[in-house]
């Protein structure tokens, strides 16, 4: 009796720790923006490409499921979503390297 008590406050602790993770993830990066809005503006512009990547990919992506597919228990909508995914990793992948390659180029003719 004594040692299930002590597992159940354990994890009632560990998810009121946890809570406290989640709030503090959240509430310090706000307090960050709101005081300091020149880096808010650059980290909402980059969240914002971030979002217009994944539409773009969720708009190309197909959502057919394949006969192999249904024994894991793909849905269209998961295809969906599995093939923006896949298509996001690909556009960040090669603009990556793109800018990478360009910042290169770039810092080597200074």
């Amino acid at each position: 009796m004594g040692s299930d008590f002590m597992i159940d406050a354990g994890l009632y602790l560990a998810y009121a720790l946890f809570g406290v993770g989640v709030l503090a993830a959240i509430g310090f990066p706000l307090v960050e923006m709101v005081t300091n809005l020149e880096s808010a503006k650059k980290t909402l512009l980059s969240v914002g490409s971030l979002v217009v990547i994944f539409g773009l990919s969720y708009v190309l992506s197909g959502n057919e499921v394949l006969d192999s597919y249904q024994k894991f228990g793909i849905t269209a909508s998961s295809s969906k979503l599995i093939g923006a995914s896949l298509i996001m990793l690909y556009i960040t992948s090669i603009l990556t390297f793109v800018l990478l390659v360009v910042g290169e180029i770039l810092s080597a003719l200074r």
